[in-house]
């Protein structure tokens, strides 16, 4: 299984505000797919890759992640 906690690092040093409330997908420290509907973004996603992306949904209110 491949370990996301790169991505994850990576995505929380970006400006995501053109994301709010959509999902987002990465893979290997880029942002290659978003959109309002998760199955809909991995399924775009893994058309042009055949790669499964760390996927996480960008918050429409400002919060710390930790």
């Amino acid at each position: 299984m491949r370990d996301f906690n790169d991505e994850y690092k990576w995505m929380q040093k970006q400006n995501l505000e053109q994301f709010k409330g959509k999902w987002i997908a990465v893979i290997n420290k880029k942002i290659v797919g978003s959109g309002v509907y998760a199955d809909d973004v991995v399924r775009d996603v893994k058309k042009k890759t055949k790669e499964t992306p760390f996927l996480i949904k960008v918050p429409t209110e400002d919060f710390l992640l930790l």
